[in-house]
């Protein structure tokens, strides 16, 4: 399996199977939460192990970039409802699913990019 295989399983494991209703209710109570600052923690511990799993090999300074992108634009993503942004710019519909759907593309853009950035 490749790395952004390993990737896209972490993100699922991290932003699916790991959020309770805590974390996702209290991410969108403000930028900054508990419950957001936990779901970040966690997602990004996912990410990383999931990345260690790959067979990977960074050097450290290159995982801790990952690591710190992996949070902050996780954080983004949530926090600051980068979904509902974007369904507004484009006038998209506002159907739950429709937001849904946009919100899990711009986090595996954003896997995506890290790749091609620091791991290929």
């Amino acid at each position: 399996m490749n790395t952004f295989a390993w990737l896209v399983i972490g993100h699922f494991v991290g932003d699916w199977l790991l959020q309770n209703e805590w974390m996702a209710r209290g991410k969108k109570q403000g930028v900054f939460t508990w419950a957001g600052l936990t779901h970040f923690v966690v997602y990004t511990t996912v990410i990383m192990g999931a990345l260690a799993l790959s067979g990977a090999r960074e050097k450290p300074a290159i995982s801790m970039a990952v690591c710190a992108l992996t949070f902050v634009s996780h954080w983004a993503i949530d926090a600051l409802d980068a979904a509902g942004r974007w369904l507004r710019l484009v006038l998209q519909s506002n159907l739950e699913v429709v937001r849904l759907v946009v919100d899990q593309m711009l986090h595996v853009l954003v896997l995506a990019l890290l790749i091609v950035l620091f791991i290929e």
